[in-house]
């Protein structure tokens, strides 16, 4: 295959720069045809990956985290020219809770054997319209978890106040942070054509089962299942909503009398007070939002075309 990796040399406090040269040179690894292209700042892999597919190149290969990856994905989407190429990924850092879905192996080499190999699962992938952060209509891909509220203000946290940080203490300090000023949103619209109205102070719609450095936020969900799995938690103290984020690690959350769970295909949503929206850790707008499933429309690398579930 025509393959170009898209590398983030940031990606796991530097480690893909250090890292990435040795590992195509490693005995298992045949990547003779790999080209890479480093990325330089922020929205740079989306303008390659767009490239990518104009030029076309069969199977890009994601070096990075899942903001690499979350540019890529909306930078072959978004782009008309060309077929759309299958994706693998070589996780770096400590969040990569894509990855967690599926088996791609345990060292970095053996996930870049998997990113590389023939062996590919067809996914969902969810498109978001919703206001963007400068007030104009956006749209957006994402592929693993979309969220608004409590885990959108904590992204905004880091964004704003702890990006040169990174990493799982990072966001527990930004969730304890956003503890103080906690606050609920009277959600309004429907879900597959269904009236749905709740006040919850988080709601999370699901491809894949993590976020947030590997919290089990949407343990039902699925990258192949063609659904959402929505989970929305109602507000109920801060000493409860604690014990809660201990319980999502696990995915024991979905048993607490105030949290919720449906499985959609579409929805619409307004919020009051109007809400951050975040995908796949990154902050992308506010809401209103309108969310969309396309079932099995991307090619993802992965160990047998089975998920690792």
């Amino acid at each position: 295959m025509k393959t170009v990796a898209i590398v983030n040399p940031t990606s796991g406090k530097q480690q893909a720069s250090r890292q990435w040269s040795a590992l195509l040179k490693a005995p298992r690894v045949k990547a003779d045809h790999v080209v890479t292209w480093w990325t330089e700042g922020p929205g740079h892999a989306e303008a390659l990956a767009a490239r990518a597919r104009r030029e076309g190149f069969e199977r890009i290969v994601v070096a990075g985290g899942d903001g690499t990856l979350f540019e890529v994905v909306n930078g072959l989407w978004w782009e008309p020219k060309g077929e759309l190429p299958s994706v693998g990924m070589v996780s770096f850092g400590l969040g990569c809770d894509y990855i967690r879905n599926f088996e791609v192996g345990h060292s970095m080499v053996e996930k870049l054997v998997t990113g590389l190999g023939e062996s590919v699962a067809l996914v969902d992938v969810g498109v978001c319209r919703l206001q963007g952060l400068d007030g104009e209509q956006l749209k957006r891909i994402f592929v693993n978890v979309f969220g608004l509220g409590y885990d959108a203000n904590v992204v905004e946290r880091i964004q704003r106040k702890h990006r040169r940080i990174g990493g799982r203490i990072t966001y527990l300090l930004s969730t304890l942070q956003e503890m103080v000023r906690l606050k609920s949103h009277e959600l309004k619209g429907e879900v597959n054509g269904d009236p749905f109205e709740t006040d919850a102070f988080l709601f999370a719609v699901g491809l894949g089962r993590f976020f947030g450095k590997g919290m089990m936020i949407t343990p039902g969900a699925s990258p192949q299942a063609g659904r959402f799995q929505l989970v929305w938690g109602q507000y109920t103290g801060r000493l409860e909503v604690l014990r809660l984020l201990q319980k999502i690690y696990t995915g024991q959350h979905l048993d607490h009398p105030q949290v919720h769970m449906l499985y959609g295909q579409h929805l619409n949503l307004t919020a009051q007070p109007q809400a951050y929206v975040q995908a796949e850790g990154e902050l992308i707008g506010q809401t209103p939002v309108e969310v969309e499933l396309y079932p099995r429309t991307l090619h993802f690398a992965v160990r047998n075309t089975e998920l690792g579930m």
